[in-house]
């Protein structure tokens, strides 16, 4: 490893992970901050400032990558090539509305750019929110808390689907009790204006938030990676299927035989065992875990610690601890970045 250059592409959760384990690498993004997803829905909620969900972050170098030259080894970004022995590919998730007829056109994505769009709704309208995932049912919450009415569409027979059922129950008797419209088992199949066509019915909407739609970044399949869903292939290790000297991280990388869940918690560990597997001999199979997962719907804090459900002022305290955590860690990476 002596001598060898690192390079790690995307400064998420991932990327400062990587960045922390071994803070010689040359961490490159286009921007200089963080999203931090959940505190976007604060924004919605409490009607509070952008800056409220963004963490600034230093970057070795800041530029957007364009494209990857794997045989020579060299990245091509706006800001000129990078040259690399091994590559940490840590760029994140796109949100893709376009398999879903109409869905570009008059459905609004849930990204930093349509924030403020959201916050401007009209008093009183009708929003329905498809996808009953985290992000859908911690924004259900904090739209009713603004007087909208809202639907809100799981095309499964449950919410949180990829949780324990009994969370899923318990998630949607607070989401009833706040006069949300939960509709299960509805898919989409087509979005026009001011109507939602699913399995179920026609929907009313006066806005349409998709709060589903998550895809890796369109550049994964356009650099030639084998891919799922834009989601970079990789081995046990978070090695490519392609190259050997690329490792995946994060919501960009799946594996060949399985699936790594796409959060926060699972995208730190990644980002560490990536860059590990990358810089050393001795290679570690990446097994990951979600430790402990809390959603704030409304004034309820609702989550589960090792398949036991916990809520109130317990839940609410580890949500607060989680975002903290990152934060410090984005710090950390602040201050490698200024001693280079």
């Amino acid at each position: 490893m002596q001598g060898e250059r690192v390079v790690i592409l995307g400064g998420g959760f991932a990327g400062i992970s990587a960045k922390l384990t071994y803070p010689s690498a040359i961490l490159v993004d286009e921007k200089d901050f963080m999203v931090v997803t959940p505190r976007l829905v604060e924004v919605v909620e409490n009607n509070l400032p952008l800056s409220h969900a963004l963490i600034p972050r230093k970057v070795d170098i800041k530029a957007k990558v364009l494209s990857i030259d794997f045989k020579e080894k060299k990245v091509v970004t706006t800001e000129g090539e990078i040259k690399f022995d091994k590559l940490i590919i840590a760029l994140g998730y796109e949100q893709d509305l376009s398999r879903i007829k109409g869905a570009e056109k008059y459905g609004i994505g849930f990204t930093v750019e349509n924030v403020e769009k959201i916050k401007l709704f009209k008093e009183g309208s009708i929003v329905t929110i498809l996808g009953g995932g985290a992000l859908g049912v911690e924004l259900a919450g904090a739209l009713r808390k603004r007087g909208f009415t809202v639907n809100l569409v799981e095309a499964e027979n449950r919410l949180v689907p990829y949780l324990i059922p009994d969370l899923s129950n318990e998630i949607q008797k607070i989401l009833e009790r706040l006069d949300v419209n939960v509709i299960l088992r509805a898919k989409v199949e087509e979005v026009k204006e001011n109507v939602v066509i699913t399995t179920q019915g026609r929907i009313r909407s006066d806005y349409i938030i998709f709060s589903a739609g998550f895809s890796g970044p369109k550049i994964i399949k356009e650099i030639g990676l084998s891919n799922k869903n834009n989601r970079m292939l990789v081995d046990k290790f978070l090695r490519s299927v392609d190259y050997d000297f690329v490792y995946g991280a994060g919501d960009c990388a799946n594996f060949k035989d399985g699936f790594i869940p796409q959060s926060a918690q699972v995208s730190l560990q990644a980002g560490e065992i990536a860059m590990n597997n990358a810089i050393k001999d001795e290679k570690v199979e990446f097994k990951p875990v979600q430790r402990a997962i809390v959603f704030k719907i409304g004034e309820d804090y609702i989550g589960l610690v090792k398949n036991t459900i916990i809520s109130g002022p317990i839940a609410a305290l580890i949500k607060s601890f989680a975002i903290g955590s990152l934060e410090s860690k984005v710090k950390k990476v602040n201050r490698f970045v200024l001693a280079m």
